[in-house]
């Protein structure tokens, strides 16, 4: 296994991360060209009513591989109005390497939809997604299942990072 981010050997042992590799395997055995990108290393978990999950490097981490990093946070309620049955606050953080802007890390904390939302950070991070690309992120909302769309966390924690690159 070798890492997304440095190309150099990694530890991360997940059944996600296997479970990539082997799809990859049997596409490949068949002729359908994929490439494996590197272990990007996606964790969630739950306790009671508290989800927390994080995807890519941590801040601690992206500097130990040597990237310049800018972190933004943005927190709000995961459905809207947050009065809703139901409603948990979720927190986002995200970081991004500050020399191109790609995302290369994000953490969640909130109720159960906090598992999908790594989900699409990682999507997010593996496609190399800048702050200016998810800033303009088309999402879908219903009030039932997300967060409004002008308090979506993903989008305002990109909003809120480059405003901190221009200063």
């Amino acid at each position: 296994k070798f890492s997304f981010f440095t190309g150099q050997p990694s530890t991360l042992r997940l059944a996600s991360i296997a479970t990539t590799e082997a799809r990859i395997a049997g596409a490949n055995l068949y002729e359908i060209s994929r490439k494996n990108p590197g272990a990007l290393g996606v964790f969630a978990t739950a306790l009671g009513d508290l989800t927390v999950a994080i995807a890519g490097v941590s801040e601690k981490g992206a500097k130990q591989c040597g990237f310049e990093v800018v972190t933004a946070e943005a927190e709000a309620a995961d459905r809207h109005p947050a009065g809703m049955p139901g409603t948990s606050k979720m927190w986002v953080k995200l970081i991004f390497n500050k020399v191109n802007q790609e995302l290369i890390g994000g953490a969640v904390r909130g109720g159960p939809s906090a598992g999908e939302l790594i989900n699409a950070i990682s999507a997010l991070i593996q496609n190399r997604m800048r702050a200016t690309d998810i800033a303009i992120f088309q999402i879908g909302t219903h009030p039932a299942v997300t967060a409004s769309p002008i308090a979506y966390q993903l989008v305002n924690a990109a909003e809120m990072a480059l405003k901190l690159m221009k200063s």
